[in-house]
């Protein structure tokens, strides 16, 4: 109001006094003009153009009704007799259709879009009325829209997940975010892109972090365009000051090894003005983390220091398995590598393995051979390196084969792999096989994206993240509890549950494929009658129920309904956050209608993170959620550092139980020579003792890691079990790189409890064989049978097949 006025008389005296008043902004609200807008804030354009489609979008709301919307335009077929409404709701019953709205009005509010329709008569006194809620997500998932649930029963409230919502127009992301890890494996981390991680400064403020990317608009949320670090005053209302780029987006670099990213801030350090404020994120491997978690070093050298605990970054180059550079894809082709395989083309005949020499009658080491009534020719030496092209296909080239008749060149094979489209014939067919050449395409439903929903949502706030990746299961499936209150006319029936995902495949389990909900009559201990529940095709969200709000997957598209042939089985999981009971169960609460299932869950992945208490008397810490404490004492008197720095004697600490990542962290800082050095002691819950100490003085950090199973209790979890050896891999040729060369180099880090190990050679193994026959007198005997005296001298001398292949990225086939 006054600003207005002092621009109206000119009082300019006034409005340089109170200049900044006139430019503050408590809120960010703007209409559109058709599918473009403006934000007042930064007067950047959004564009929803793109939404338009030239039919509609459906989204399913159950017994057959859903709602049709379009924006920018209508949808293409009538609504109960209507031509060219924006919503309706169809149904395939009796009842007519309902006008959603015969247009719509885009709308922004504090950095969340949605388009507002509004329809024909529900009531005397309300209209129908459609909410279509824009929220970012950069992921090409199956099914982008959820709906939410209204007290209104004139209302209906959509999510539509698109990546136009993230940021401006003018917003860019990164051409590349990929580094090389090593030789032969790159690390694309745009798969660490499609949410903002949320970090918190420990003194009230929040950091919003996003690579490749920039930070992604959001309710609340409305970051500088182009930040990769955004901090949030929390306590400040002027929207203009509330958010700050502490960094704007860079490519990865990599330095010894190490993974980092540098983003530099266009504002000046207070500590220094001939320096710009900048950000740096290093990467650290963590295959035990349950969620890609970002921690808040501290300040140093004008400099804000965090670290980034991910699987990403960890060699995991297993056989027969690659990860596309550019898009982040996983294949994984074991599973074709169990057997071998015979093609034929124009008279020729041809045996190969996948990742795997297929034997007889091709010699022990190729990969591929020719099959002759004469002889049989070596077409290339096996290797389980699945390598990429730069198509981003999937391939093997099996070199170094028996020498070719025209040009006395070596001879090779590719084995290309292409995704099963609808109508395909799956297995391998020969594309040429001229020369020295053999090209192999095989087939198969192992290379087809998978495009996955969502697992992640927020609970109304930037703040509070949720998330439930900790609670997808690879390794066997949940079988859900049953309430008492439910009426099943089937008492064996058993419900077998996934999290995002498909169920994990189990023997007996014959569900249809892809299904992550699957009902099972039990007989004589084995399932029978299976059927499907629903997909994971709906990403997570938020619902308000009478008991609150909650997170919810719904599964949809299930087997038939036996009550009701013209719907298909469905249902839903409402998460609730319970600390005490750690990743709890699934329970089935109620049937509806015979065709939908509702089931409830309560565990502690979702709990924010909690403040736990410190006793500087008896160094201890404990947690008034789950009521337990633990003794810090005997830990610090084990680790020098911590003695060295009379970590129990320090200023100020502060403590949080991490429930997600079953985790509790200590936080404090002492006076050192590098300066204010900011320490971390991490206490993760784990079946086995380990701990790890990382100092770096050029940060001045230190970060101590102990894995126990003392803490679990603390967080409400069961201790896991020890973790059992892995399985063995697929049998193949070793490469002569293999076992060369184990070295780490682990700069200033040690592992407190690390132990040298190594495998026993074969003719050790012999050995020591012989040494205990030799207590009990059984070399001789041994060796004076020839026959097996030939067995224990061949075995002796057997060595290991030498494989070559190429790893070079940069060609197409590097042929």
């Amino acid at each position: 109001m006054f600003c207005n006025l002092f621009v109206k008389f000119s009082c300019v005296l006034f409005v340089l006094l109170l200049a900044q008043d006139c430019h503050s902004l408590d809120k960010v609200e703007a209409t559109g003009d058709g599918c473009n807008i403006t934000d007042p804030l930064y007067n950047a354009t959004f564009n929803f153009g793109a939404l338009h489609t030239d039919l509609s979008h459906s989204v399913a709301l159950g017994q057959g009704s859903s709602i049709e919307f379009n924006v920018c335009g209508g949808i293409s077929k009538e609504c109960n007799g209507t031509k060219g409404v924006a919503a309706c709701v169809t149904t395939t019953s009796k009842d007519k259709d309902i006008v959603l709205g015969t247009g719509h009005t885009l709308k922004l509010t504090n950095g969340r879009f949605q388009f507002d329709f509004m329809g024909e008569k529900c009531t005397n006194d309300k209209n129908w009325t459609l909410s279509v809620i824009l929220d970012c997500d950069y992921t090409s998932v199956k099914n982008p829209f959820s709906i939410v649930k209204t007290n209104d029963k004139c209302s209906y409230s959509v999510i539509y997940r698109t990546k136009l919502a993230c940021g401006p127009s003018s917003f860019k992301s990164l051409d590349s975010c990929s580094v090389p890890l090593n030789n032969v494996q790159s690390v694309n981390l745009y798969q660490l892109a499609n949410v903002n991680h949320v970090v918190d400064d420990r003194n009230g403020g929040t950091f919003l972090i996003n690579i490749c990317n920039p930070v992604h608009w959001d309710l609340d949320v409305m970051c500088p365009v182009g930040s990769g670090v955004c901090f949030i005053n929390n306590t400040e209302n002027d929207l203009t000051k509330k958010f700050r780029n502490l960094g704007t987006i860079e490519k990865p670099t990599v330095n010894k090894g190490e993974i980092s990213i540098k983003m530099d801030s266009p504002e000046t350090c207070p500590l220094d003005p001939k320096k710009k404020i900048s950000s740096l994120i290093t990467f650290r491997c963590d295959k035990s983390t349950k969620v890609d978690e970002v921690e808040f070093i501290g300040f140093h050298d004008c400099q804000y220091l965090f670290a980034w605990q991910t699987k990403t970054v960890c060699d995991n180059s297993e056989p027969c398995t690659a990860v596309d550079p550019k898009t982040g894809a996983k294949y994984d082709l074991r599973e074709l590598s169990k057997k071998p395989y015979n093609v034929s083309h124009d008279n020729h005949t041809y045996t190969f393995g996948i990742c795997s020499a297929p034997g007889h009658p091709c010699l022990e080491s190729s990969g591929a051979c020719e099959i002759n009534p004469a002889e049989t020719t070596a077409l290339g030496l096996a290797n389980d390196k699945i390598l990429i092209n730069e198509t981003g296909s999937p391939y093997l080239k099996y070199e170094n084969g028996g020498l070719c008749k025209e040009n006395k060149q070596h001879s090779y094979t590719i084995i290309e792999f292409v995704c099963a489209e609808q109508g395909m014939e799956t297995g391998p067919k020969i594309i040429e096989n001229t020369g020295c050449r053999l090209i192999i395409q095989f087939v198969t439903q192992l290379v087809c994206s998978q495009t996955q929903i969502s697992c992640q949502t927020n609970n109304g706030s930037y703040q509070h993240v949720i998330n439930l990746t900790p609670l997808i299961s690879f390794t066997e499936n949940y079988v859900a509890n049953v309430s008492s209150g439910v009426k099943d006319d089937n008492a064996k029936s058993k419900y077998f549950i996934n999290v995002c995902r498909p169920l994990v495949p189990q023997y007996g389990l014959s569900c249809p494929g892809g299904s992550a909900i699957c009902q099972a009559t039990i007989e004589n201990g084995k399932p029978e009658s299976e059927k499907s529940l629903g997909y994971p095709d709906v990403s997570l969200t938020m619902v308000n129920t009478p008991l609150g709000s909650r997170a919810q997957l719904k599964y949809l598209r299930g087997s038939v309904c036996p009550a009701d042939n013209a719907t298909q089985l469905s249902s839903s999981i409402d998460f609730y956050c319970d600390p005490k009971v750690g990743r709890g169960n699934p329970v089935l609460k109620a049937i509806v209608h015979d065709c939908f299932y509702e089931f409830e869950w309560a565990t502690n992945v979702i709990c924010p993170i909690y403040n736990c208490e410190f006793s500087k008397k008896h160094c201890s810490i404990h947690n008034d959620e789950t009521d337990k404490e633990f003794d810090l004492m005997d830990l610090v008197k084990s680790n020098s550092e911590l003695t060295a720095i009379k970590f129990c004697e320090l200023d100020k600490y502060q403590v949080e139980a991490d429930y997600a990542q079953g985790s509790v962290k200590v936080f404090t800082m002492s006076k050192e020579k590098c300066g204010d050095m900011n320490i971390q002691l991490k206490l993760n819950c784990n079946g086995e003792e380990r701990n790890f100490t990382t100092k770096n003085d050029e940060h001045c950090s230190l970060l101590v890691t102990y894995e126990t199973p003392s803490i679990c209790s603390m967080l409400g979890l069961q201790p896991p079990e020890k973790a059992s050896p892995p399985p063995p891999s697929v049998t193949t040729p070793k490469s002569p790189e293999d076992g060369k060369d184990n070295k780490t180099d682990s700069g200033n880090s040690h592992d407190g409890d690390k132990k040298s190990g190594g495998g026993v050679s074969t003719v050790g193994a012999i050995f020591i064989v012989m040494a205990v026959f030799g207590a009990v007198g059984g070399i001789g005997f041994a060796l004076k049978d020839p026959e097996r005296r030939a067995k224990l001298f061949s075995l002796i001398r057997r060595k290991d097949t030498n494989v070559s292949y190429s790893r070079d990225f940069g060609d197409h086939y590097d042929i």
